[in-house]
């Protein structure tokens, strides 16, 4: 009878190291598997991290292209505009009689506006830029106080265009009456009140 204990014992204590050598190949599996997915996470964290940048990156390029375009389409009507404004100036100082002092600072200020806007054609966006940050370095003071007095300028000049502009464009113009409207063929239309038409 001991034999068979012997030879029960010996097999349960085969069976506990069997289920230990089991448990412990399946514990490194499972480690090596938590490795691996650990590892793949990463990589794709990775992965779409370095997209996001990408895609970042790119919408930064294309609003930094997109504003430019438009500031240089801006400085151009600028140079336009204050071109034209020069022309008419010259236009009036050849038309004016005799040699009044008006008469020489308005050839000078239609003179000063051609330099102007040559000098916007030439430098574009970048060059003024680049001569506003300098002036800036150079001169902050003066820098702030100009930013001061054109945002002063600025605000007046459109805080009198929304006075004055009543009956702007994209406004229609209103009348104390009755507005009359007559079909082809018709005596007389009928009357609509104010603001139908």
């Amino acid at each position: 009878m001991s034999e068979m204990a012997n030879a029960s014992a010996g097999r349960v204590q085969q069976a506990g190291q069997t289920a230990k050598q089991e448990v412990s190949a399946t514990a490194g599996q499972a480690k090596q598997a938590a490795g691996e997915v650990a590892g793949t996470a990463a990589e794709q964290v990775k992965s779409v991290t370095g997209e996001a940048r990408e895609q970042v990156g790119a919408v930064a390029g294309d609003l930094r292209e997109r504003v430019t375009e438009q500031a240089e389409s801006q400085v151009q009507r600028g140079a336009e505009a204050l071109r034209q404004w020069s022309d008419d100036l010259a236009g009036l100082v050849d038309k004016a009689d005799g040699d009044s002092p008006a008469k020489s600072l308005v050839a000078q200020a239609a003179d000063r506006g051609h330099h102007a806007a040559d000098y916007l054609d030439r430098q574009g966006v970048e060059g003024l830029v680049e001569d506003l940050q300098g002036f800036a370095r150079r001169r902050p003071g003066a820098f702030l106080g100009g930013a001061v007095l054109a945002g002063f300028a600025v605000g007046r000049l459109a805080k009198a265009g929304s006075k004055a502009g009543g009956s702007g464009p994209g406004r229609a113009a209103r009348t104390p009456y009755p507005v009359e409207r007559s079909l082809p063929g018709d005596a007389a239309g009928p009357e609509l009140p104010e603001g139908e038409v």
